[in-house]
């Protein structure tokens, strides 16, 4: 683990504070690591119920009793398949910078209304 040496303090509002809090809480990230990670450009996703952990672990076991069942392409068009739910619903999306400025926007508006600039 790389231990972090550099800081930086960033100042919001208490409502702002307060949304930071419950959408790192959805991600179960700490606030620290939910402001990194939209701040490097990436958007957390919410953590799954347990449901899916259950769903994906049954369709993996599915793929190693099918593996020696079917042909080498079913097998590979099912592994990719599974691989795709698992990045889609797991892996923190890579967010474009005009896609960050329009969500910056959204949130100041909502704090303290209509800009000049929109």
């Amino acid at each position: 683990m790389t231990y972090k040496k550099a800081r930086i303090e960033l100042r919001v509002t208490q409502s702002e504070k307060k949304k930071i809090a419950k959408l790192a809480e959805s991600c179960g990230l700490s606030q620290s690591k939910y402001v990194r990670q939209r701040a490097l450009g990436y958007s957390p996703r919410k953590v799954l119920p347990d449901v899916f952990f259950d769903f994906n672990q049954t369709l993996c076991r599915l793929c190693d009793e099918i593996a020696d069942k079917v042909t080498p392409d079913t097998e590979r068009k099912l592994l990719e398949v599974t691989d795709k739910i698992q990045q889609q619903l797991l892996l923190p999306e890579k967010s474009t910078t005009a896609q960050i400025r329009k969500e910056m926007m959204t949130w100041q508006q909502q704090a303290f209304g209509p800009s000049k600039d929109s």
